[in-house]
């Protein structure tokens, strides 16, 4: 594995030690800041995708003013506890009482409340009848920024609604559903307790220790802000070549041992940690746990059944609150088109199948285009874009996700991993020796430092906004009659296709129907024959759109019209009972060059596309044509 890593985000604590910090640029983000990955180390805590860390660019673009909130419960300014989430959400639904509807849809294992939220303009018809995308994260407790990506992508829509002529437009015409913290016990404990938490608190699932009794000796005060610290041995030799950072390649060659010296705080002071079950070793029997990320219906079967592992899959299907809750909160919103389930520990995006490299995936060429189209839009405030890939062939197999999950139920489903650091937060020499004092923390390894939160949730958002867009959306654009033929212009002004059954029906039992089999981010035109020869006529048509997946087909969209139509003198006059005609918005034209698709020169060196090509026979072309 690679030992040098160039990575984005201040890894040090505020006053950890009196050293130099790194400069930053204008901007924001820290110019050219070099950290280490260090395998024995890294090992403490296991990542799912060790290797795929954030990245600064070799240049910094000229970035949106990104600031923190004031007079909030989420400032973006510091990790928030569940109640401070809480409270925001509160907060938020007093502030645009017609955009935001809260909901508790489910408690914890500990008694918290699991949060949901509805962003949508009740003025322009019912949100919960409409297309919608889905949001949700911290289903591992440890990584805190993915519901702060949430939260932030809530907050900001709100913010732009009325001012924003793009976010207007999608929340008059499209639904966004969140659950920010699926976790919301290991939230807390990650704060306060132990920053290596990454499972669920569920009482019964894992006796760590094997001594028969469950969580009874857990990490002591050891939250965000703590260290593990360490003293690595060098020779004498090597370490006067090396002062400044002794892990250069070689290093292993002139490792002469290693020392834990305990957890530390910010100041350097150390924060006891107690055998609580007076058995010797301490921190063995942590709280909990399930891997929330592993405990969905997604070849839930082939899971990991080791009750010790940071993967287990749980003693039954649906046997955690967190996703039991997105299961019931899904299921209950059936016109859910596309969702992304956001991680940390990582900066990548990643599709279905995460069980498979092999099984069928029909969609696999929409997952490609759109997946581009993320690594371009999240190259921004100095992170380059984040690579994309197939979970399973890019990455390796992981059954029982969220993921997996919503997109056998007809949804287009992504888990970007938002952040990933070293969890090295310093290295420095003990005065003239060979030893070199070492402090490791997941905090910072999965979460950037609160001063760039701003940053990284912003460029998520873009991404986020772009699928929302991406979400269909079906609208009367035009009407013509003449001669007994009702001409319809039916636009879809989102990117992902639909198919589209128009029905005319009137009086006498009159009906006739017509299929639009195919559109995409654009208008067509179709024509159904009426009974003619009546001076009047009362028309009712009637406009169902529905998603093309290769998992399930589903209606996501119905709309009503209803027309009394008057001929004289072979002048036809129509007035709209219900509904009316809308003018076509082009909305790929707010995501820059390209548009709705990467531009073709976007990643030629396929450095951005992880894994083996994506049909690329049928995929180039595609891109080509949309360039």
């Amino acid at each position: 594995m690679t030992l040098g890593r160039r990575l984005l985000g201040i890894v040090l604590f505020v006053g950890l030690l009196a050293r130099p910090q790194p400069s930053k640029a204008a901007d924001g983000p820290p110019v050219d800041v070099q950290f280490r990955w260090i395998e024995e180390l890294e090992s403490l805590s296991p990542r799912e995708f060790p290797d795929r860390l954030s990245r600064s660019q070799p240049w910094y673009q000229e970035g949106p003013e990104v600031a923190f909130l004031s007079g909030l419960s989420v400032d973006f300014a510091h990790y928030p506890t569940s109640s401070e989430i809480i409270a925001f959400i509160t907060e938020l639904e007093g502030l645009y009482p017609h955009l935001v509807e809260s909901y508790e849809i489910s408690q914890s294992w500990q008694g918290r409340p699991i949060m949901g939220l509805r962003l949508g303009n009740e003025a322009t018809g019912d949100p919960d009848e409409r297309p919608a995308l889905y949001l949700d994260g911290q289903h591992h407790a440890r990584e805190a920024i993915s519901q702060q990506v949430v939260l932030y992508t809530v907050w900001q829509l709100l913010a732009d609604y009325g001012v924003d002529p793009l976010v207007t437009h999608l929340l008059n015409t499209r639904t966004v559903y969140a659950v920010p913290s699926v976790n919301v016990d290991g939230n807390d404990i990650w704060l306060a307790d132990d920053f290596l938490q990454r499972r669920t608190t569920n009482p019964d699932a894992s006796d760590d220790d094997v001594d028969g009794f469950f969580d009874e000796d857990p990490a002591n005060g050891m939250g965000y802000g703590t260290h593990m610290l360490y003293r690595y041995d060098f020779e004498q030799a090597w370490a006067d070549a090396h002062p400044d950072d002794p892990f250069v390649s070689g290093w292993e060659e002139h490792f002469l041992g290693s020392e834990y010296l305990g957890v530390f705080d910010g100041q350097g002071n150390e924060v006891p940690q107690s055998d609580d079950d007076d058995d010797g070793p301490i921190n063995e029997d942590p709280l909990g746990g399930v891997d929330a990320n592993r405990n969905y219906d997604a070849q839930w079967d082939l899971g990991d059944t080791d009750p010790k592992s940071p993967f287990y899959r749980g003693p039954s299907l649906w046997s955690e609150p967190g996703p039991a809750a997105v299961r019931d909160f899904v299921l209950g919103h059936e016109h859910l088109v596309t969702a992304l389930s956001y991680h940390s520990g990582a900066d990548m995006i990643v599709h279905p199948w995460a069980w498979s490299a092999e099984a069928d995936l029909g969609d696999a060429v929409m997952y490609e285009l759109l997946s581009r189209k993320g690594s371009q839009l999240t190259e921004s405030n100095g992170f380059l874009g984040s690579p994309h890939a197939w979970a399973a062939r890019g990455l390796y197999a992981a059954p029982g996700t969220a993921m997996d999950w919503l997109y056998s139920q007809g949804i287009y489903a992504w888990t970007p991993e938002a952040y990933g650091a070293s969890s090295i937060v310093f290295s420095e020499r003990m005065g003239t020796s060979g030893s070199f004092r070492v402090g490791v923390s997941v905090g910072v390894g999965f979460n950037p430092d609160p001063s760039d939160i701003p940053q990284t949730v912003q460029r998520w958002h873009r991404f986020n906004t772009y699928l929302l867009a991406a979400t269909p959306h079906v609208l009367l654009t035009g009407l013509a009659v003449e001669g007994g033929v009702l001409g319809l212009t039916l636009a879809n002004d989102g990117f992902i296709p639909v198919e589209i059954a128009v029905t005319v029906a009137g009086g006498g039992g009159f009906a006739a129907s017509e299929v639009i089999p195919y559109l995409q981010a654009g208008e067509k035109l179709v024509s159904i024959g009426y009974p003619a020869g009546s001076p009047a006529q009362l028309l009712s048509v009637t406009v169902t759109s529905r998603t093309l997946t290769g998992t399930i087909s589903k209606e996501i969209q119905q709309e009503r019209l209803v027309l009394w139509i008057e001929e004289w003198g072979g002048v036809h006059t129509v007035l709209f009972l219900q509904g009316s005609v809308e003018e076509f918005t082009d909305l790929g034209a707010y995501f820059g060059e390209g548009r709705w698709l990467a531009p073709k020169a976007w990643d030629a060196a396929g450095i951005y596309h992880l894994g083996p090509p994506l049909l690329e026979e049928t995929f180039l072309p595609i891109v080509d044509a949309g360039g």
